[in-house]
Formats: structure tokens, sequence, C-alpha cells
């Protein structure tokens, strides 16, 4: 397991807040596990370097 070194607050709609809720409940995490766990897969496999601020992949 990662050990957690670092919080990070962010602001959602209350509408995607509800969606993460349920997910989590669903899923039967924690709403902090269910998040990391979001973030470290879409993050996985990203450089700066190959992509741009639109989040498009550079050629």
């Amino acid at each position: 397991m990662l050990k957690m070194t670092k919080k990070v607050f962010a602001s959602v709609s209350d509408q995607l807040a509800a969606k993460l809720e349920k997910r989590a409940e669903t899923e039967g995490r924690s709403l902090s596990n269910l998040i990391s766990y979001l973030l470290e897969r879409e993050m996985e496999g990203w450089e700066p370097d190959r992509e741009t601020k639109s989040g498009e992949a550079r050629k």
C-alpha cells in the first residue's frame, strides 16, 4: 500500500460529490481512498513532456 505523505484539498460540484460518495459506498471504499485511486489511475504513465497544456498528445 502507498504511504500517504501529502493531503490535497479540492472543491467539486454537489453533483460530482454525490456520484463519488455513491461509488465509494458501492465499492466499499472511503471517499478519500476512491479519489486517490481515481487520480492514480488517471495519472499513470503521464509525463509532463508528452502532453500540451490542453491535454492533447504531442506528435
